[in-house]
């Protein structure tokens, strides 16, 4: 089942959160490695220290063990062989604290000939208890010290050196892995940002669009707005305003359509009576009863002129029938408006004085006539009697 969030809120908090998991994850790797890296390069400091001090001691100790060892088979010296035993304490323990140290195969080897040395050379230490004969106070081969030990300080540089180096290739990996996890990492963040945000603007889009079709007055078709719950709702509400505006709109067309009938009719009736009078049907009509009948006809087709361009009007805007756009000849209309209003402005006396310039524009026909012909009246309206 797919996940469907209620609320804009929820989905914005959602895609905090999965915007900020891949950048907590490379954060967290960041501070291991980083973590790992500083506890190597201290444990290799703190090794490399106790390396060159164990090397070096072994080196001189390896030397002063010699010398005692040669000076007590010659002496038999008692102080001789205390001094050796303290010196021979100091060799082992540095032997055995560079051994648990991680030495390469070379150095191990050569620590370990170096105990099996001076193992026999104790060994002889303790079984001579009488001073020794003449060809007997030089050291075997096997138990010679310090040419075994004198390279071993080179050994320790050589290994820290090695050490050194595997530590700056391990930094550069680091290096590289992070550079790689930064290059993975933000543009992931910010494609998750980008997808979000498209979720979160394009109900907001469609709902947008829905008002601003009410707005124009479209109320055919429905309002659908997919997203969140609460957008969702909200679309909701929208659609059924569209469909109480479309009801109010269809209300209004049918009361404006019933108007116009219940008022076309009785002017349609006046309007013929008018005529028949005209004609002489009821008998001869006199110059003022002619010119009374003539003032209802005219004003009984200004009347249903204007309740034709009040239905119109109302059309247009309910968009049921757009407008039709055409270049209009703009003095042509004022011409028969003020032809229209011939028997007003005689009654009233007002003189018209047209110095009209060929203008055209483009819109509704009935539109603009209606709009010049109210002009008119109001003109006429209000400006004094015998006026121009």
């Amino acid at each position: 089942m797919s996940f469907k969030p209620a609320t804009i809120l929820q989905l914005t908090l959602l895609g905090f959160i999965l915007v900020a998991v891949p950048l907590t994850l490379g954060l967290i790797n960041t501070q291991l490695q980083v973590d790992h890296l500083a506890t190597r390069m201290q444990k290799a400091v703190l090794t490399s220290a106790q390396a060159v001090e164990s090397g070096r001691l072994i080196a001189t100790q390896a030397l002063n063990m010699e010398r005692s060892a040669l000076q007590y088979l010659v002496l038999k010296d008692t102080n001789i062989r205390n001094r050796y035993e303290e010196q021979r304490k100091s060799f082992v323990r540095e032997i055995r604290r560079l051994l648990d140290l991680p030495l390469d195969e070379a150095l191990s080897t050569r620590l370990q000939k170096l105990q099996e040395h001076e193992a026999r050379l104790h060994q002889r230490l303790q079984q001579d208890n009488e001073a020794s004969d003449s060809g007997k106070e030089q050291l075997d081969e096997n138990e010679q010290l310090s040419m075994l030990a004198a390279p071993i300080p080179f050994d320790v540089t050589a290994l820290i050196t090695a050490e050194s180096r595997r530590v700056n290739e391990q930094i550069s990996a680091v290096r590289r892995l992070l550079l790689w996890q930064a290059a993975a990492l933000i543009p992931l963040a910010l494609l998750i940002a980008v997808v979000f945000s498209l979720l979160v603007s394009r109900p907001l889009r469609h709902l947008g669009g829905a008002i601003r079709q009410l707005g124009a007055g479209e109320f055919n078709a429905p309002i659908q707005v997919r997203g969140p719950q609460d957008i969702r709702e909200l679309g909701e509400q929208l659609d059924w305003l569209r469909q109480q505006l479309a009801a109010l709109n269809e209300q209004k067309m049918q009361f404006l359509h019933h108007v116009s009938h219940e008022l076309k009719t009785p002017l349609t009736t006046i309007r013929e009576g008018a005529g028949l009078l005209q004609d002489g049907i009821t008998g001869e009509l006199t110059a003022e009863q002619q010119e009374v009948v003539q003032i209802l006809h005219d004003n009984s087709l200004q009347l249903q002129s204007h309740v034709e361009r009040l239905l119109d009007f109302n059309l247009a805007l309910s968009q049921e029938h757009p407008p039709e756009q055409k270049r209009v000849e703009l003095s042509a209309l004022v011409e028969a408006a003020v032809d229209n209003r011939q028997l007003a402005l005689q009654s009233r006396h007002i003189k018209v004085h047209m110095q009209l310039v060929p203008v055209s524009v483009t819109g509704d026909a009935r539109q603009l006539r209606s709009v010049i012909d109210n002009l008119l009246s109001n003109a006429i309206k209000f400006s004094p009697a015998g006026g121009e």
